[in-house]
């Protein structure tokens, strides 16, 4: 599979040309954007009535299957996520199966795009097949693929200090990329804080910390990771993004982020906070892993899962994608729906996953899908038994 070069891909003030017309910009700034705009379209109320001035975006609905499968006329690729809108956690949602067979069988392009980084392509094939779904491997797109991927378009050439499990070490390996699993204590007892921190040596092979989801994560961990980003750098290449930059910084976005040359990279594989267990629980993600690490390192990362700049490019260059063709179906508005907004793709919602009917009602009107549906099966014509 070809990888995209540096200056197709790099993340800096220079976007890579895109095969499309939508700046890719962060989702605040877009936020910002937007409020910016619709104040310059204002005007007094004796104009207009109130109705008008706070108009929402329509939110199309289909309720029969009819209309489901109309939601994707003229689309030939489907992104779909995985976690929310195939299955909740290891139960698959009902009629999943059939629903890709009916995408398949009208001749839809299928991408299986997904922030869980805890399983790497081959990984996830092997828990496609054992829910009776064949996909084939370079279908699948976890997060873990993609911090790989980024790693490859940028020429890394040094060692990753990895903060994650084995899904994101499979992926790094079949890239060729060294790596090394960022030390714990088996017993945190063990590790003596003020002195153990205060002695500790850095590993100055080590170019860029990749942090994904980590059941193992630990305060150690913290440290360790920290202190590469503060003190290390194996030369890796690309670019370092630090925190809080101060007024008289060149500032490319509206977090305050400066980017320079120098210092360990520092990647995550996406920054969702939360996963719906299925049960109402929500369980702490990876992005709580990578914030905790940031604070103290002074650093942000390089989010390459949705929700991140990174992706989007690669995805409408590595897939051939159009993105006037392409429908995103998932079940989250910050990482799923955000990717279909800025790219200009068709984006459709699903109700069985993290998105509640109160989150759509408080949500900006960058935010909301294009097509709100109970379920994946509708999306092909079925009925949800």
């Amino acid at each position: 599979m070809q990888i995209l070069s540096p200056s197709d891909l790099k993340i800096s003030s220079k976007r890579p040309k895109l095969p499309y017309s939508t700046i890719i910009t962060p989702i605040k700034q877009r936020q910002h954007t937007s409020h910016t705009t619709k104040n310059t379209h204002c005007v007094s109320k004796s104009a207009v009535n109130t109705t008008q001035l706070n108009h929402t975006p329509t939110i199309h609905r289909p309720t029969s299957p009819d209309q489901g499968t109309a939601a994707l006329d003229g689309i030939t690729t489907l992104i779909l996520d995985c976690d929310g809108v195939l299955w909740q956690g290891n139960r698959l949602l009902p009629k999943t199966q059939e629903a890709l067979q009916s995408f398949r069988n009208r001749g839809f392009k299928l991408l299986f795009l997904t922030n869980n980084s805890s399983k790497s392509r081959l990984q996830y094939q092997h828990k496609f097949q054992a829910m009776q779904l064949y996909v084939e491997p370079h279908e699948i797109v976890p997060s873990s693929y993609c911090a790989a991927a980024y790693l490859q378009s940028i020429d890394f050439n040094s060692t990753v200090l990895l903060v994650g499990g084995e899904g994101v070490a499979a992926e790094l390996e079949d890239a060729g990329i060294a790596y090394k699993y960022c030390p714990t204590s088996s017993d945190p007892g063990q590790w003596d804080v003020a002195s153990g921190f205060k002695s500790m040596e850095i590993d100055h092979d080590i170019g860029a910390v990749v942090v994904g989801f980590d059941e193992q994560f630990s305060y150690e961990k913290i440290c360790r990771a920290s202190a590469h980003l503060r003190e290390g750098g194996g030369g890796g290449g690309g670019r370092r993004r630090r925190r809080r930059a101060s007024q008289d910084d060149d500032v490319h976005t509206n977090n305050s982020t400066k980017e320079t040359t120098s210092g360990c990279l520092f990647v995550a594989t996406n920054m969702d906070n939360y996963d719906n267990m299925g049960n109402g629980r929500m369980m702490p993600g990876t992005g709580c892993l990578v914030a905790a690490i940031e604070r103290v390192a002074d650093r942000q990362a390089v989010n390459v899962g949705k929700g991140g700049d990174w992706l989007l490019p690669f995805l409408l260059h590595q897939y051939g994608l159009k993105p006037e063709e392409t429908c995103i179906v998932g079940d989250r508005l910050d990482t799923d729906i955000a990717l279909g907004k800025v790219g200009g793709l068709r984006s459709v919602l699903t109700l069985t996953g993290v998105t509640t009917e109160e989150d759509l009602r408080v949500a900006g009107d960058d935010e909301v899908p294009d097509y709100v549906v109970p379920h994946l099966a509708l999306l092909a014509g079925l009925e949800w038994e």
